[in-house]
């Protein structure tokens, strides 16, 4: 597969502690979109590549399908802070052993998201991340913010319409590692 298919930007929407995350291909409407509500107690994850569509609901506080739980990462806050689009950001290392990677994070506690990162390999991190990465697939994908916006959200944006094909954990996670490793 090209790298016309490979995610290349994270769009992060909040609404109460509702998250949406929309990790995008460059080409058409392709991506990987999940849906994060802590009062339902659930995770949908939603694949959309080449017209096919599929769907996967966990439990609230997994990771979702496709992003690597990275359970040998370390993280170390620092106590750097540098200000990012107007928010105090603050810095952690995170070091994962396997494979000698080493990536500054920076979050901000200024948004007032209780636990952002729950269903995140950074769920010790309580704040909304700023840069980050996810190891999916083989890849390393490394996300730096372009800014943060205060917008509404509607409960429109924080669903998906269309059908999609329900299928158990480790058929998306086989689907969307094969996306990433082509």
């Amino acid at each position: 597969m090209s790298e016309a298919m490979l995610p290349n930007s994270l769009v992060v929407k909040f609404k109460q502690n509702k998250i949406l995350m929309e990790i995008m291909t460059p080409i058409g409407n392709n991506g990987i979109f999940n849906i994060i509500d802590p009062e339902q107690g659930r995770i949908d994850t939603f694949l959309r590549l080449l017209g096919m569509k599929f769907c996967y609901t966990g439990i609230f506080g997994e990771i979702p399908p496709g992003i690597d739980p990275m359970t040998d990462m370390k993280i170390e806050k620092t106590g750097v802070t540098r200000e990012m689009f107007g928010l105090n950001c603050l810095n952690a290392k995170a070091t994962i052993p396997t494979g000698s990677y080493e990536f500054d994070l920076w979050y901000t506690e200024e948004i007032g998201i209780d636990d952002p990162n729950s269903s995140t390999p950074f769920s010790t991190i309580d704040g909304v991340l700023i840069s980050f990465f996810y190891r999916m697939g083989e890849m390393i994908v490394e996300f730096q913010a372009e800014g943060v916006y205060n917008k509404p959200v509607s409960d429109k944006d924080l669903t998906l319409s269309g059908k999609y094909r329900n299928i158990d954990r480790d058929d998306m996670d086989s689907i969307i590692s094969k996306m990433m490793n082509l």
